[in-house]
C-alpha cells in the first residue's frame, strides 16, 4: 500500500495510522463490518470505515484517531471498543447510533474512507491492503480531501451554522466540533 501512513505518539504509546480512500459498493453494512473485524483480528489492528463525503480531510481522521486513542488510554472512552470509539470521535458524537448515522457507511455505491490503527507500518499496510481487496475498493485517496461539494453536507452533519464560515474554514470548524466532544464527558 503506497499511501497515507502516520505515526501518532501520546499517553497511548506509539501507534501507526493508515488512511485510504476509495469507491465501492456496499451490499450489506453488517457484512462490511464483519469483514473489517475479521481482518483486524488477523492483523492485530483496529479499523473503521466512513462515508468519505462526511470527512473534512485526512486531518479530520488523524485528529479523531488521536483523541480516541487518548480516551481509551485514560479510561475516558465512550465505547468499549476502539473501532466504535473512532466512529464517535470522527462524528463528534458520544451516542454510538448517532455517530454511525452521521459518518458510517450505507448500502449502495459510495465513496469511503478507511482508517486503520496498528503497532507497525508493515502490519497497517498489510491490513489496509487486505481490507481494500476484501471490500472491493477502488483506490482514490482524493475522496477523503475537502472539496467544495462537501461543505454543505459537513455544515449539516456537524450542526455548524453557515455564518461560522466567515470565522474559519470548514476543516477547522469540524476539528473544533470534534475537540469539543472531550468536554462532554
Amino acid at each position: 500500500m503506497a499511501g497515507i501512513v502516520y505515526e501518532l505518539k501520546g499517553t497511548f504509546g506509539k501507534r501507526v495510522v493508515g488512511i485510504v480512500g476509495g469507491k465501492t459498493t456496499v451490499e450489506g453494512v453488517d457484512e462490511v463490518l464483519e469483514g473489517l473485524a475479521r481482518i483486524d483480528r488477523k492483523h492485530g489492528t483496529v479499523s473503521q470505515i466512513f462515508d468519505a463525503s462526511r470527512i473534512a480531510g485526512k486531518e479530520h481522521l488523524l485528529h479523531a484517531a488521536r483523541l480516541a486513542l487518548i480516551a481509551q488510554a485514560t479510561g475516558k472512552n465512550f465505547a468499549s471498543s476502539l473501532n466504535i470509539e473512532l466512529a464517535c470521535w470522527v462524528a463528534g458524537e458520544r451516542q454510538i447510533d448517532r455517530a454511525l448515522g452521521k459518518v458510517g457507511v450505507r448500502k449502495g455505491g459510495m465513496k469511503i474512507a478507511i482508517l486503520t490503527i496498528g503497532k507497525t507500518r508493515s502490519v497497517v499496510k498489510r491490513a489496509v491492503a487486505n481490507l481494500m481487496r476484501e471490500l472491493g475498493v477502488k483506490r482514490y485517496d482524493d475522496v477523503i480531501e475537502l472539496a467544495p461539494e462537501k461543505i454543505a453536507p459537513l455544515l449539516n452533519v456537524f450542526s455548524i451554522p453557515k455564518s461560522e464560515l466567515g470565522i474559519a474554514d470548514i476543516r477547522k470548524l469540524v476539528l473544533e466540533r470534534i475537540a469539543l466532544l472531550s468536554l462532554q464527558r
